[in-house]
């Protein structure tokens, strides 16, 4: 009788199965709810500031040929903006009114001390007879649609 070998009564080695990334632990959820927050936040800040862009690009649209065109267009736009922006409470304003409802929407007084002239020259052109720097009134009204608050 041959006596059995020590090394045949051992067993074999089994390795554990391999480590599955399922499940995720508890801070690998919370990176991706992160992720999905910021996300979520970029898209909804870019669509809500979307006519803020539209905007901008319309102002770089018009012309500084013609002045009166350029004010009455530069007029016609801040206009849209405060209906789309404040409602029809701002259609019928005009004149200083006009100005201080536009200053009293950025913390700084844009239009009240430096384009007093624009208040007049849409309603009286001939009458006012001063001229606007069309480009500081562009610059302005850029101002304006970048910084003004509800």
């Amino acid at each position: 009788m041959n006596p059995a070998s020590p090394l045949d009564q051992l067993k074999d080695i089994h390795l554990p199965e391999a480590v599955s990334i399922w499940p995720l632990a508890w801070p690998w959820w919370a990176l991706m709810v992160c992720a999905l927050a910021l996300i979520t936040f970029i898209v909804v800040r870019y669509k809500k500031n979307q006519w803020r862009r539209q905007a901008l690009g319309q102002l770089k649209n018009i012309a500084t040929s013609d002045e009166l065109f350029c004010v009455q267009q530069c007029n016609r736009l801040l206009k849209q903006v405060a209906l789309y922006r404040f409602g029809q409470s701002c259609a019928s304003l005009s004149g200083e009114k006009w100005l201080e409802f536009l200053d009293s929407k950025v913390k700084t007084a844009i239009f009240t001390d430096h384009f007093n002239t624009f208040a007049f020259i849409i309603d009286q052109p001939r009458e006012v007879g001063t001229s606007i720097d069309v480009i500081q009134l562009k610059k302005a009204i850029e101002h304006w649609i970048r910084k003004h608050a509800c």
